[in-house]
């Protein structure tokens, strides 16, 4: 603007002084109807340069106005706006709370600003199908933009929309190396709908690419071993070995609740002679029927260590497995109550109702441990 008025005037003082060089003052006359306006070139000019400043003046005075009416929270652009993150947040905060009324009041009157319209529209679709509304969730899904869309592919799973998560989930993996959130929600997918063999097959080839806890490997392969029982043995040898590592747990404790201790008995023997007895507990935890030679083998580590919990565990949870409850209910009565764990509850509270020790079962219900 400075520069603008700056030629303008070097424009003005060059037409008047070419007038006084000449010894002319120059004559200006504007005629417009019955309106004629006229004087010297220089009384002009200077009108003129008054007339550009004052309107620059007045052109900053009103923008300074502006913005700092506009800065003050009494405007209706920074009211709406304000409510707009509030009923964003009182959102989120029904979400974490599982609170779907909670998510559908905020967002019945405001909108979320602009550039979290499509996060609106997804925790809407999660409040409507914990409701149950799976139309007005489809609904919602779909007013999603496509790379949104693409990011909630649960909740296109839970909508029963199984082709369209599938098809959203599968073009991440397209490329040579996705990434370790593209392949986990694929497999969460192909899980979802059943897919088994190519869950492992996408193991075998990506499984470098996720980054998985110890705990979520294995609620992952819990879930799959128990949708794929009749099949545990064939797809757990068609794991990479690094893979097998973290299935391995599920695998045997799936086995292990069919009553198929034999099929994996040298594997147990192998824990309890590395002396990994956790891991051996909590995988007869879930055992039913006999195993002899597991029973013995245990026995014969307790003639060691007689006092070891986790090998009494272990004992008593064979002695459930062989219908033995009397035997179990006494040893796990036997246990110490500190080095209880929380998955020692349900064996011990089987045996104590079977043999009708009812009042023992609702104590140990009650414990916190």
């Amino acid at each position: 603007m400075i520069k603008a008025l700056m030629v303008i005037a070097i424009v003005a003082l060059a037409m008047a002084a070419g007038h006084l060089l000449i010894d002319e003052k120059g004559y200006v006359l504007i005629a417009f109807n019955d309106t004629t306006i006229e004087g010297t070139i220089v009384a002009f000019v200077i009108m003129l340069l008054i007339t550009v400043f004052g309107s620059w003046l007045i052109l900053k005075v009103l923008t300074f106005s502006w913005r700092l009416y506009r800065s003050t929270t009494g405007h209706f652009s920074n009211k709406k706006h304000a409510k707009s993150e509030q009923a964003l947040t009182d959102a989120i905060w029904g979400v974490l709370n599982d609170d779907a009324h909670m998510v559908q009041s905020a967002f019945a009157k405001v909108n979320a600003p602009t550039q979290w319209q499509d996060h609106q529209h997804g925790l809407l679709a999660k409040a409507a199908l914990q409701s149950g509304e799976q139309a007005q969730a489809l609904q919602h899904l779909q007013a999603m933009s496509d790379d949104a869309q693409a990011q909630v592919p649960k909740l296109w799973l839970n909508a029963n929309q199984s082709e369209q998560a599938l098809a959203l989930l599968s073009q991440p993996m397209q490329q040579k190396k996705p990434n370790a959130a593209a392949v986990s929600n694929y497999l969460e997918g192909l899980l979802h709908e059943q897919q088994l063999a190519q869950v492992v097959s996408t193991l075998s080839s990506k499984h470098k690419q996720l980054d998985l806890s110890e705990p979520q490997w294995h609620g992952f392969f819990k879930r799959f071993f128990d949708t794929a029982k009749q099949e545990a043995t064939s797809f757990f040898a068609q794991l990479p070995k690094a893979v097998q590592a973290h299935a391995q747990l599920a695998y045997l404790q799936s086995v292990a609740s069919q009553g198929k201790l034999s099929n994996v008995h040298d594997v147990l023997i192998k824990l309890l002679k590395k002396g990994q007895y956790k891991q051996l507990a909590q995988v007869l935890s879930h055992a039913k029927g006999a195993d002899v030679k597991l029973t013995q083998a245990i026995q014969t580590s307790l003639k060691k260590q007689p006092e070891h919990s986790e090998l009494l565990f272990c004992l008593a949870c064979m002695a459930n497995a062989e219908g033995d409850f009397e035997l179990a209910a006494k040893i796990f009565a036997s246990l110490p109550e500190q080095d209880w764990q929380s998955y020692w509850i349900d064996p011990a509270l089987h045996s104590f109702e079977q043999i009708g020790q009812f009042k023992r079962a609702y104590q140990l219900a009650r414990h916190q441990w």
